[in-house]
């Protein structure tokens, strides 16, 4: 337990949910803010260590201790750049990192898991609790009902701030949203996080972001062999159930590849 945090720490990043510092000894700590749920801390935990058992290129939390009375985990400290802050340094290795995030994207998947929730029931909370109309609501969850069920490991938040460039190539961070179930699933939210998830929105940004999220998933699909078709499956779905917490980043684009989605799926659309 550390009553307040060390003079000599170091802050390497800050979110919505923690901050992150270095410690020393080779050992970092993320430290959750107090809203953060018990159900999530204990959820990142349990991944982490599923994902470590499973061979993934990850880290598992050392240990579980508070500070100043928040939650923290102290993780081993894993030497790199985000993939995004490598993309920026040097522009023209963006397909080959895509390319590799999804070879990464793809194991994660391949592997069966168990012990964690499964996507549909999360995806049916973020509905239940959305902004959607009722009945838009009442008609996506009789359609995800519908949506095939699988017990294959998903990390749910996977996009190019979470994927570390290491001197040992790509590692996954961050899976306090990870979930089992169909990997089309995941690889849609994978898609929908380049496209518009937190992040510059400029216009020529924009324009990559769109190039990058196809790139990624045209490796994806090559690899895992998931179609076109599955990924449409689910998409109506992953988005509506986005909409309860994603960032104000390129509504109007977001919103007509929303109804766009739902439309497909002979869902009432928003607009």
């Amino acid at each position: 337990m550390f009553d307040e945090l060390g003079s000599d720490w170091t802050l390497l990043g800050r979110g919505k949910s923690s901050e992150v510092f270095r410690i020393g000894g080779g050992e970092v700590i993320k430290i959750f803010r107090a809203a953060v749920s018990e159900e999530m801390i204990q959820r990142e935990m349990a991944a982490a260590g599923i994902a470590t058992a499973l061979g993934l290129p990850t880290a598992a939390p050392r240990l579980r201790v508070t500070v100043a009375q928040n939650t923290a985990l102290i993780y081993p400290e894993i030497s790199g750049v985000s993939t995004a802050a490598a993309i920026r340094r040097k522009p023209i290795s963006a397909a080959s990192l895509l390319r590799d995030m999804a070879k990464l994207l793809h194991a994660v998947h391949h592997p069966q898991a168990s012990g964690l929730r499964t996507v549909k029931s999360v995806l049916q909370t973020d509905i239940d609790y959305g902004p959607a109309p009722d009945r838009i609501k009442r008609a996506a969850i009789d359609y995800l009902q519908d949506l095939p069920e699988a017990d294959h490991l998903l990390h749910g938040d996977f996009h190019i701030d979470n994927i570390l460039l290491s001197a040992n190539g790509l590692i996954i961070l961050d899976w306090a949203k990870a979930a089992i179930g169909d990997p089309a699933a995941d690889a849609v939210r994978s898609e929908m996080l380049m496209r518009f998830g937190e992040g510059p929105a400029d216009v020529i940004t924009a324009l990559w972001r769109d190039w990058a999220a196809a790139q990624l998933g045209r490796a994806y699909r090559d690899l895992s062999g998931v179609s076109k078709d599955q990924l449409s499956l689910w998409r109506p779905i992953v988005a509506l159930a986005w909409l309860r917490a994603r960032p104000p980043v390129r509504n109007r684009a977001f919103h007509r590849y929303l109804d766009q989605s739902l439309r497909s799926a002979g869902l009432p659309t928003l607009s």
